[in-house]
């Protein structure tokens, strides 16, 4: 059976562009923004990583999101859910999220050190890399394997 393609609306930044796993850090990142709290049950965030079998990384993303909110030295623009197109801080962090998995840990800290104040990036970078191995474990691969190039986001 041949691969499904992967179709675009072809507009610029258009989060239809990105492959699911980075679609899947995107909705995260939105809903979290909307919720802004440790996710309880009954939430949209909650509901979504547990049907993604994640519901063990949702502490590790709240806390990696929490010291972005709180340590970051100027406001990060994450989007609405509805929104289509990705912002710059977006593609940032999910970018973040795909050094974190693939183990590119000095250019993950380096890049949380000018993003975030040191305290808050070391956090940041503990928890992004678990949730990252988490998504990694389930199926969703942000970053690309060994000799294929990387950097899908705009």
């Amino acid at each position: 059976m041949a691969p499904m393609e992967h179709r675009t609306c072809g507009r610029p930044n258009c989060a239809c562009s990105l492959p699911i796993s980075e679609r899947f850090v995107l909705w995260a990142l939105r809903q979290w923004q909307c919720e802004r709290a440790l996710p309880n049950e009954g939430s949209i965030l909650h509901q979504g990583f547990k049907t993604a079998g994640l519901l063990a990384a949702l502490p590790d993303f709240a806390i990696a999101m929490d010291a972005f909110l709180f340590g970051a030295r100027r406001a990060i623009h994450i989007h609405l859910p509805t929104c289509a197109q990705v912002s710059g801080d977006e593609a940032v962090l999910v970018a973040l999220c795909g050094l974190a998995q693939g183990d590119y840990d000095g250019p993950l800290v380096a890049s949380l050190d000018v993003l975030m104040a040191p305290t808050a990036s070391r956090v940041a970078a503990e928890r992004l890399k678990a949730f990252a191995v988490a998504l990694a474990d389930s199926g969703l691969r942000l970053s690309p394997p060994a000799g294929e190039s990387g950097a899908r986001l705009h």
